[in-house]
């Protein structure tokens, strides 16, 4: 992203020395090389990249909301195309050694739109869908409010573990590059891909819902321990 800041740890590519599992696993393949070449070439800037993936990811909810198959596919394309942007633009700016106030904002800007728009998208389809009950509308709200608190209450990072069998588990994902436990990078491929490509929305939302309570009650352990 391209508000990345100057001291996030990354590799001679730009990508971070660790990641969570979705970006380095299903998006990096496809991320860096293509940052490694704009980077190069000189003639878009990150903020470009931003721009493009914040349009991208209005596109998402409406093509969500139509609830065909062919365009909740066409939409977790869309999503999908709009979230390795986002990881590009980041990688050019760290190629280049740059950053600014403005970038920072369009990229919270871009990554806040495109996961509202998406939840918004199915949450339109699910209040015009005849086999949607009162309990699929509370799970799919009660995710979505709970993704936007923990957003706004976790860091941007996470630290290594600690010793034991935890840290050996955590050095061993280190040399992969990925991070010892999940993120939202990974619930919402869950909720906003899996579930759509799959039609299996509800579920999805049920996952990802249960994902972000625990990662919620962890966050409040963590603090209460610091």
């Amino acid at each position: 992203m391209s508000a990345a800041p100057a001291t996030i740890a990354a590799n001679e590519d730009g990508a971070k020395k660790r990641d969570y599992w979705w970006t380095v696993l299903a998006i990096d393949p496809l991320a860096v090389p293509l940052a490694r070449s704009l980077a190069r070439r000189g003639r878009v800037t990150p903020d470009q990249v931003t721009m493009a993936s914040l349009v991208l990811g209005l596109a998402t909810g409406p093509l969500y909301a139509i609830g065909a198959y062919w365009s909740f596919v066409a939409g977790a394309v869309v999503y999908y195309l709009s979230f390795m942007l986002d990881c590009v633009d980041g990688k050019i700016a760290r190629l280049r050694g740059i950053s600014s106030a403005r970038g920072q904002a369009l990229d919270a800007m871009a990554d806040g739109i495109r996961r509202a728009s998406a939840v918004m998208g199915l949450l339109w389809f699910l209040l015009h869908d005849g086999d949607t009950s009162i309990t699929d509308l509370e799970i799919a709200i009660a995710f979505a409010v709970l993704s936007f608190y923990f957003m706004d209450i976790s860091g941007a990072e996470k630290g290594d573990s600690g010793g034991g069998a935890r840290g050996k588990w955590s050095a061993a994902l280190a040399r992969r590059r990925l991070l010892p436990t999940p993120g939202m990078p990974d619930v919402s491929a869950i909720v906003y891909l899996v579930g759509p490509i799959t039609t299996l929305v509800v579920p999805g939302f049920a996952v990802g819902l249960v994902m972000v309570v625990v990662a919620i009650l962890l966050t409040w352990r963590r603090r209460l321990r610091a």
